[in-house]
């Protein structure tokens, strides 16, 4: 990704409910995500995705904020 613009719009609909985007956000991403999965030195495929449900879960959890903010 380019700029801070284009990863906020990828950002803003991935809280929107957008699928694709979030995935867009996991693949921006995965090579930090790969170095911070790695135990002795190699990726651990649990460790991964454990990192990635957990960054699931906080662009889900961004969205119920922003509709309890907005109720």
């Amino acid at each position: 990704m380019e700029d801070n613009k284009e990863l906020f719009k990828i950002i803003y609909k991935a809280v929107n409910g957008d699928i694709t985007a979030k995935f867009e956000i996991i693949m921006e991403f995965e090579e930090l995500i790969n170095k911070h999965s790695k135990i002795n030195g190699v990726v651990s495929q649990d460790a991964k995705e454990y990192i990635e449900e957990r960054a699931f879960k906080g662009i889900e959890d961004f969205n119920k904020i922003k509709n309890l903010k907005n109720n």
